[in-house]
């Protein structure tokens, strides 16, 4: 059944919402609309609710929906669709029910047998429990993301009244986790959400000054540059760095800043700190004054090499080295303190020898040629010295 032109509406509308706001909408997820009077028939003959106004099956990821119904779309298609696509708990949910499927086929591959004969071989099957206790685990994440999805596409579209009647439905766990999501969207921005919410972070740079408006808000015109660096994987963290003397560093599962004040940057940048030349060198451009950072980055590879850089760099290694969880405070904001020990040892021999290696990445293949080249593994002899 095609849909019909208020659907068409809403589905066009709301594919260039996404398309503009994360970068992709649903592409795996079909749509079937099932005409009011016969859907107590199409639920009855699968075993489901028929109080329902929608279901989504992720073994062929298709959106049932009652014809006519906004929310359901927005539910189904478009809520449960992009996550089961664009979040790897949803994809594992997809993966199951898939392989669920092959394994009730070939069972069943005579084409004789009841409800009643599949629910007696899923109490058997090991696919079905892994299955079930992982819809049970997921299952308050894959409602709320959905829910949500209903309060945003119907602020979208115009249908705010019609969200509201639902929502003054919830109550219990599910309305808290609802609540967070609206108020997460609302403080943070609408992307801070979606990838609050796990789906894939498919970045640029103008999509990440969106959100660095929405998470830094009246402190954006604080920041004197920000850089977009790292791998820009799908499911890694998005990480940026930045030079502002207001915004404190932040941090979650999907994001992770990197924060220095003007005279901090400009300290590494006078000894070739890799903390300061990785991200400026391997990173893209975002927002700020990009005269001020061209300026820099020139300056970066005309400087001299100066004793005082090298025994930084040594400092900073020897820094790493010594670091527990309850001294931070001796580098600012480690993530891996053990390869930044080694980077900034690499460094300190790499400028010794008239070499500028601005990157994470030229100070590893530094390191492993010298290694090729029989020379014994880069370490302290006696100290500092």
């Amino acid at each position: 059944m095609q849909p019909n032109i208020e659907t068409k509406y809403l589905l066009d509308s709301s594919n260039q919402f996404y398309q503009d706001l994360i970068g992709y909408k649903p592409e795996k997820t079909s749509l079937q609309q099932i005409p009011k009077n016969n859907w107590n028939q199409f639920t009855q003959t699968r075993g489901l609710n028929p109080k329902s106004s929608g279901i989504y099956f992720p073994r062929n990821q298709t959106a049932v929906i009652h014809e006519q119904n906004p929310l359901s779309l927005f539910h189904e298609y478009f809520g449960h669709g992009l996550y089961s696509e664009q979040s790897l708990s949803g994809r594992k949910l997809v993966y199951l029910e898939k392989k669920l499927l092959e394994e009730e086929k070939q069972k069943f591959f005579t084409g004789k047998f009841t409800l009643e004969d599949i629910q007696r071989f899923r109490q058997q099957n090991q696919t079905f429990q892994e299955l079930d206790e992982f819809r049970k685990q997921n299952l308050l994440q894959y409602e709320t993301f959905a829910i949500w999805t209903e309060y945003l596409l119907s602020e979208e579209n115009g249908l705010k009244d019609l969200f509201g009647r639902k929502y003054d439905s919830l109550q219990g766990q599910e309305k808290e986790a609802v609540d967070s999501a609206i108020n997460c969207s609302e403080q943070y921005g609408n992307l801070a959400t979606f990838y609050a919410s796990g789906l894939a972070r498919r970045t640029t740079t103008e999509r990440v000054k969106g959100l660095l408006e929405g998470l830094c808000k009246n402190k954006l015109d604080s920041i004197k540059f920000g850089v977009l660096f790292g791998s820009k994987k799908e499911f890694s963290d998005i990480d940026i760095y930045l030079v502002s003397e207001d915004i404190e560093p932040f941090s979650s599962d999907w994001i992770d800043t990197r924060i220095h004040t003007q005279e901090r940057f400009e300290e590494g940048l006078r000894n070739f700190d890799i903390r300061v030349t990785d991200p400026i060198f391997s990173g893209e451009f975002i927002l700020g004054n990009k005269d001020y950072f061209e300026r820099q980055k020139q300056k970066l590879s005309e400087q001299p090499i100066t004793e005082e850089a090298i025994q930084y760099n040594l400092q900073k290694s020897e820094n790493y080295g010594k670091l527990k969880k309850e001294n931070f405070e001796l580098c600012d904001q480690v993530v891996n303190q053990r390869s930044y020990k080694d980077s900034y040892l690499v460094n300190a021999l790499a400028i010794r020898n008239g070499l500028r290696l601005f990157t994470k990445e030229n100070l590893d293949s530094y390191s492993k040629r010298a290694s090729a080249e029989g020379d014994k593994p880069l370490q302290f002899q006696g100290g500092k010295k």
